[in-house]
């Protein structure tokens, strides 16, 4: 597992280029924490937590540890949570181990569903949906995520 640092994204940063998967975070941005996370290298992958919240149906709420990786493939990032859309488990065959032997794709150990590295898209197998995709944006440090994410 990666180490990481949590805090609030430096202003300067607030106004760079940002990468969006497409998934609700914290609305406002200024109020979202950040975690500082390793770059993996090409075909790689980086591991890292996520804390979430759950509401509950008696109404209370409870903090749940979850994870996420980023990937680079052909150049290019991606961060996912390590949820199969499917069954729910690790998308991970070894621990910090998510692309297919041919490493086209990344591969859910349960069921063996395929999926696209770049858009998450199911590709193969059981999965009634794509993979849960993470914000992310690069700096002159390296690549921020977020500490926290809305529960799914």
């Amino acid at each position: 597992m990666a180490a990481f640092v949590i805090f609030k994204l430096p202003d300067k940063l607030l106004q760079s280029q940002t990468i969006t998967a497409g998934i609700a975070l914290m609305s406002n941005i200024n109020q979202q924490q950040w975690q500082l996370v390793e770059r993996p290298d090409e075909g790689k992958a980086t591991c890292f937590e996520l804390q979430s919240h759950i509401k509950l149906s008696n109404g209370d709420m409870i903090e749940i540890q979850q994870h996420g990786f980023l990937i680079c493939y052909h150049g290019e990032l991606r961060a996912w949570r390590n949820h199969c859309p499917h069954a729910g488990s690790p998308l991970d065959w070894q621990p910090g181990q998510f692309f297919s032997e041919n490493g086209e794709q990344l591969l859910c150990h349960t069921h063996g569903a395929l999926f696209d590295p770049l858009s998450g898209a199911c590709l193969s197998g059981p999965c009634n949906r794509g993979l849960y995709p993470l914000e992310l944006r690069e700096s002159d440090e390296g690549v921020y995520l977020p500490a926290a994410v809305l529960s799914l």
